[in-house]
This record gives C-alpha cells, sequence and structure tokens, in this order.
C-alpha cells in the first residue's frame, strides 16, 4: 500500500478454532463476490511486503472499482483462529499525489478539485463497501455455520468508516 493511498473504511474479525488456507477463503469471496455482478469491478491478488523491503509478503485478494476505489481482503491463519480483514482504500491519483505529496494543504486542494466528494461519488463508495462487505459476511456466515462455530455477533459486523464525510461534501 503507497503512502499516498486513503483508507476509507476498514473492517476484521477473528474466527476462533478455525483454519484454512488463504487460497480457500479468497476463493470462496471471490466466488460470493462474482454472484453479485458488481459492474465495473474487477478481481485479482496482490501481494504486500508485511514491513519492511526485505520482509515476507503477505497476499490479499484485490477487488477495484472503476479504478476510483478498492478492496484489499485478508485471510490468514492466526493462532488457533483464521483472521479475515478488509480496507476500503482508495488509491493515490498517479502524478498529482506525487508531485504535492510533500505539501499537504496543497495536496487536499488539488485533490478537492480533481476528484471532490460528491453524492455519487459517496454512494459508489457505499454501494461498493455494502456489496463487499455482505459477501465477505455470506463466506464468514457460511464457514462459521458448516463447522458448527459460534455466529458472529452483530456488533462485530459492521465496518469503521473514516470520518471525512462531515467536511467533504
Amino acid at each position: 500500500m503507497s503512502s499516498t493511498t486513503e483508507v476509507i473504511s476498514h473492517w476484521s474479525t477473528l474466527i476462533e478454532n478455525f483454519q484454512m488456507s488463504p487460497q480457500n477463503f479468497y476463493k470462496m469471496v471471490t466466488q460470493a463476490i462474482q454472484k453479485k455482478k458488481m459492474p465495473n469491478t474487477t478481481i485479482g491478488k496482490v501481494s504486500f511486503k508485511e514491513s519492511h523491503l526485505l520482509s515476507a509478503n503477505r497476499e490479499y485478494l484485490q477487488i477495484y472499482c472503476k479504478k476510483d476505489f478498492y478492496f484489499a481482503i485478508c485471510g490468514a491463519p492466526f493462532g488457533t483462529g483464521f483472521f479475515v480483514s478488509w480496507w476500503l482504500l482508495q488509491p493515490p491519483d498517479g502524478c498529482l499525489a506525487q508531485l504535492f505529496a510533500p505539501f499537504p494543504v496543497l495536496s487536499a486542494i488539488a485533490k478537492a478539485m480533481v476528484k471532490p466528494w460528491t453524492y455519487y461519488r459517496i454512494d459508489t463508495a457505499s454501494m461498493f463497501q455494502t456489496a463487499t462487505h455482505s459477501a465477505v459476511l455470506e463466506v464468514v456466515d457460511e464457514i462459521t455455520s458448516a463447522d458448527h462455530l459460534k455466529a458472529l455477533p452483530q456488533a462485530e459486523r459492521k465496518p469503521v468508516m473514516r470520518e471525512f464525510f462531515q467536511s467533504q461534501v
């Protein structure tokens, strides 16, 4: 993830006493997303460094929506459980982001002019998030139900939104 990539929202959970390969999890999520027939989306995999340049890579499932937003979805064994997370991200704005990156105020002004947060853009991000989150929850529910594990409580099903809507609209 680039330092100029913006986090819009995120969500995570740990499914206790469950193990699965990330590839099987990504396959299930991909199928759940494809069933939704979301327009203008592409699905693939990407590797991110776990920390520094020489660290190991971690593979994520990546879902793009019109190149305006994308999800990085992680599924990985963790201790005796299986960790699931997603990040809804806004990619950097190419040359503009690089040019103004050292100047936060100018960068914010340039972004507001080039990609303003309109109602349409907010609705697009919201629809994309809602549909993708629903697909991930569908898989989590399928996993927990099939293995007779404790269902995810309602309070743990909600994503965490960045508080940017207040000043952007």
